[in-house]
C-alpha cells in the first residue's frame, strides 16, 4: 500500500494540474457567483417585493439560485474543457514527454498506474465540480446556511446525483481519448468534440446536454435521476469507457 501511495502522492503534486486545477475553481466560482447576482437582479425588478429574510419568499429565493447554479450550460462547457486537459495531462502527456519511460520502469503493474491516475482524475474531476458550487452557495447565503438542507431539500439530492454522473461520463471521454489519441492535444481536440457535439446539434438524449437538462427538471413530482437512460449513461456507459481505457494501457506500450 505504501508504494502505491508514493506513486498516488507523486500525481497529485503535479504542478501543472494543480495550477488548473486552482483558475478552474475560480473561474467556475465567477461565472456562478455572476449568476447568483443576475438572480438577485432578477427577481427584485421583477416582483418589486421587500424578501424576508427567513420567510416563503427568501426561502424560494434561495431554492431558485441554488438551483440554478447547477444549471449552468456555460460552466458544464467550461468544466468539461477542464476535465478534458486534466485527463490529457493525467494519462497522455507523461507519456509525450517521455516522462513515462521512467513512471513505467519502476516497479509498478500497468493495473496499478491506471488505478491511481484514475483516482487521481476522479479527485480532480468532482473537487472541480463541487467546491465552487460549495464555496458560492456557502458564502452567498452564510447568514442562513443552516436552512439550506430545508431550503434545497426538495431537488438538491436528485441534483447531486445527475452532476455526479455527468463528471463520470465527463472523466470517462477523457480517459479514452487520452490513452487511444496518438498525442495530448489530439486527444483533448477530439473529447472536447464529442462533449461539444450534443449542444451544437441540439441533441437532449446524449450526455452531456442529458444530464445539463435533466437538473432543470429536479424537484418535479414526475422526474427522478434513478431511470435506465441516466443510469445507463452516467453509470454503464463510463464503466465501459473505463474497462476499453484499462485494455488500452494494458496492451499499449508507454510511447
Amino acid at each position: 500500500m505504501g508504494r502505491l501511495y508514493t506513486l498516488f502522492r507523486w500525481e497529485m503534486n503535479d504542478v501543472v494540474k494543480n495550477v488548473l486545477l486552482l483558475f478552474g475553481i475560480l473561474l467556475a466560482g465567477m461565472a456562478m457567483k455572476q449568476s447568483v447576482m443576475h438572480v438577485d437582479s432578477t427577481i427584485g425588478s421583477a416582483y418589486g417585493t421587500e424578501i424576508r429574510l427567513f420567510g416563503t419568499s427568501r426561502a424560494l429565493h434561495v431554492s431558485l439560485s441554488i438551483h440554478d447554479l447547477l444549471h449552468l450550460s456555460d460552466v458544464w462547457t467550461l468544466l468539461g474543457f477542464l476535465v478534458l486537459l486534466l485527463g490529457a495531462l493525467t494519462f497522455r502527456y507523461d507519456r509525450d514527454s517521455g516522462v513515462a519511460r521512467s513512471i513505467y520502469s519502476l516497479p509498478y503493474s500497468n493495473t496499478e498506474i491506471f488505478g491511481v491516475k484514475l483516482l487521481s482524475l476522479v479527485i480532480y474531476g468532482f473537487t472541480l465540480a463541487l467546491v465552487p458550487f460549495a464555496y458560492v452557495s456557502l458564502t452567498t447565503y452564510a447568514s442562513i446556511a443552516g436552512y439550506l438542507p430545508e431550503v434545497t431539500s426538495s431537488f438538491l439530492g436528485d441534483a447531486l446525483v445527475l452532476v455526479v454522473f455527468l463528471v463520470l461520463y465527463l472523466m470517462a471521454v477523457a480517459t479514452l481519448t487520452s490513452l487511444a489519441a496518438p498525442n495530448a492535444f489530439l486527444a483533448f481536440i477530439v473529447g472536447f468534440a464529442v462533449i461539444y457535439a450534443p449542444r451544437v446539434t441540439g441533441s437532449s438524449k446524449i450526455p452531456p446536454q442529458l444530464f445539463i437538462n435533466a437538473i432543470s427538471r429536479c424537484g418535479s413530482t414526475d422526474f427522478t435521476p434513478f431511470t435506465a437512460q441516466y443510469i445507463g449513461w452516467g453509470i454503464l456507459v463510463p464503466l465501459a469507457l473505463f474497462a476499453v481505457s484499462w485494455i488500452l494501457i494494458k496492451r499499449r506500450d508507454v510511447v
